[in-house]
């Protein structure tokens, strides 16, 4: 005799799901397959190959479907501000104190989720940003996102496909200075190919100092790498796009004040789209994503330039906590402890012109 869960008393209903297994391949429901199926939901391969045991999910997509669906219905929203970042150069560096925020202006680039007090994100959160560049020829994207680690938002997105390496070194930089926060933002990007190395090059020369430097993420103590920047192989961009998936679910957690140690609540619904492109390669040989004009930036062709940016921003909060004042990096400007920060910066200025980099 069937029962319908509806009409079960109230303390029993949470017992029992009521959804036909949504396509997945086992007849059997317990507490603790429940329990896997929802900490696993970012990646539904995985769920199916190591919960399941069966290999039905070894050539499926590398973000859940059923997530992506819910982030479309629950997150998805046009921008509250839209416009383009101004500054200026002194020595051919960025003018920290002169950047300023046009709203409705230019091409609107930079999209933004959120308010905006004083022109400027709140000072009260700490912020990263990830960026994938491009050579800027109009054939791909380049790509900044930005990520508020206290609200776990990707609360920015600035795309152009015709912005070369070089210039958008300094676009990122001029919004590292522009985000602020209680800690310096912190900068990660994709150091693959020429347009990489031309960034890579750029930033070093623009001094900004918190940036990521390659580690061995597989590895117990994350060994430090001597060069800038985060190399993409195909193991590296599996394990990333991996733990994208984990906290896109980790996302949909924090909405219910969940708090999740890896989470990411997304608004643009380019970004999503893009999620859903990704596919595993016949045979295991990789992810890739398909091929598709950007509508939004006349890209010819967009290949998830969106998802790595963000994905990077996700590796970075392994470097970049929540803000907090009682650890907040930016003593009073008149203190001995500014003053003698300050010397060290510049003395190590002066180390980073005299010495010769790996890239």
């Amino acid at each position: 005799m069937w029962l319908k869960v509806d009409k079960l008393p109230e303390h029993l209903k949470k017992l029992f799901v009521d959804d036909g297994l949504k396509g997945i391949p086992s007849p059997y429901r317990s507490p603790w397959f429940d329990h896997q199926e929802e900490k696993r939901r970012g990646n539904r391969r995985d769920f199916i190959c190591n919960v399941c045991a069966m290999p039905l999910g070894a050539s499926d997509t590398p973000f859940d479907a059923e997530v992506l669906e819910t982030i479309r219905k629950t997150t998805i929203r046009p921008p509250d501000f839209e416009g383009e970042i101004g500054f200026d150069y002194y020595n051919n560096r960025i003018l920290e104190d002169d950047i300023t925020f046009y709203p409705n202006y230019g091409q609107k680039r930079l999209k933004w989720w959120g308010e905006l007090p004083l022109g400027r994100p709140n000072q009260r959160y700490n912020y990263i940003i990830g960026i994938d560049p491009s050579y800027g020829l109009g054939s791909s994207n380049s790509v900044l996102a930005i990520y508020n680690v206290n609200t776990k938002e990707i609360c920015g997105i600035w795309a152009d496909s015709t912005t070369n390496a070089t210039k958008l070194a300094d676009i990122t930089t001029a919004l590292a200075y522009w985000c602020g926060g209680i800690n310096p933002t912190f900068i990660i990007w994709e150091s693959n190919g020429g347009h990489g190395t031309n960034f890579t090059n750029r930033m070093v020369y623009l001094r900004y100092m918190w940036v990521y430097t390659q580690r061995r993420e597989d590895s117990k103590t994350r060994k430090l790498g001597q060069k800038y920047g985060w190399y993409s192989t195909p193991s590296t961009k599996e394990q990333l796009l991996g733990e994208l998936g984990v906290a896109l679910s980790g996302g949909l957690r924090a909405l219910r004040n969940n708090t999740d140690w890896k989470a990411v609540i997304i608004h643009d619904e380019n970004l999503l789209d893009e999620l859903s492109d990704y596919v595993f390669k016949e045979k295991g040989k990789g992810i890739v994503a398909s091929s598709k004009a950007d509508l939004s930036t006349g890209a010819l062709e967009r290949h998830g330039d969106r998802v790595i940016a963000t994905a990077l921003c996700i590796l970075g909060t392994k470097e970049q906590r929540e803000g907090n004042f009682s650890y907040m990096r930016k003593p009073p400007a008149s203190s001995l402890m500014a003053r003698m920060m300050k010397w060290e910066q510049e003395q190590a200025n002066n180390q980073r012109d005299a010495r010769h980099y790996l890239y």
